[in-house]
């Protein structure tokens, strides 16, 4: 396999710490992933994973630190770095009313891209969701919103792609899909963020982890040694 990894830096955080009131949710977060990296934020519900999820992507300000996205503020280059990462996380932002196919063409549209009715439907053969392309996604349940969610990182091609809790809701093949899309995102040079509960599935997906306590990052190193050293074995 082709080693798709360069010296470029993807994200870089020198002291990012984000305050809701007078709570830190993250506080003095130094991480650095480079471009082709796969890596995991593990730790407990409260822990700061999703909130650095939502500083990387732009969606909160820094209350402290500094952030950059392949060299660029996401504060001062908001655009540049918001079309260069896809968030796929807990809120799925799908109009109930809109079919499948008619959610997908909207996104293609958005993006700038003109893909035909046979392709979305190809795609969404890919997840599974072929036989309900002409339903309305209000009706869907919550792992086939997942799926469908998921299109947008294909979607949108982006360099890097963050994943709060990727396989919550996913049945045995969901959970698979993601993996093999993942390990495909890899292949092809991009950076992936997992935040997850799953331990032994993400950690197999990444090379590298980060776990977080109370908003404090107090372990990093190999996903592989994470389990052993942090003492997480069942």
């Amino acid at each position: 396999m082709t080693d798709t990894k360069t010296n470029t830096i993807a994200v870089r955080t020198v002291g990012l710490g984000k305050r809701f009131g007078k709570q830190w949710a993250l506080a003095h977060c130094d991480l650095e992933v480079r471009q082709g990296q796969a890596v995991l934020l593990a730790g407990a519900n409260g822990s700061g994973k999703t909130t650095l999820l939502r500083l990387i992507a732009g969606l909160h300000k820094p209350t402290q630190g500094e952030l950059q996205i392949f060299g660029l503020d996401p504060q001062r280059e908001r655009l540049t770095c918001r079309e260069s990462l896809t968030l796929v996380g807990h809120e799925h932002y799908l109009y109930s009313q809109l079919t499948a196919l008619e959610t997908v063409l909207t996104w293609a549209r958005l993006g700038g891209g003109d893909l035909s009715t046979d392709q979305i439907r190809g795609l969404l053969d890919e997840v599974d969701l072929g036989d309900h392309r002409n339903q309305r996604v209000g009706g869907f349940s919550a792992g086939m919103k997942k799926r469908l969610t998921f299109l947008r990182t294909k979607l949108e091609n982006p360099r890097l792609i963050l994943l709060d809790e990727p396989f919550s809701a996913l049945d045995t093949a969901g959970q698979q899909l993601i993996e093999e899309w993942v390990d495909g995102y890899k292949v092809a040079g991009k950076t992936v963020i997992v935040a997850s509960h799953n331990l032994p599935r993400a950690a197999l997906l990444c090379e590298r982890a980060v776990y977080l306590k109370q908003g404090q990052m107090i372990w990093h190193g190999k996903s592989s040694d994470m389990v052993q050293q942090m003492g997480l074995a069942s």
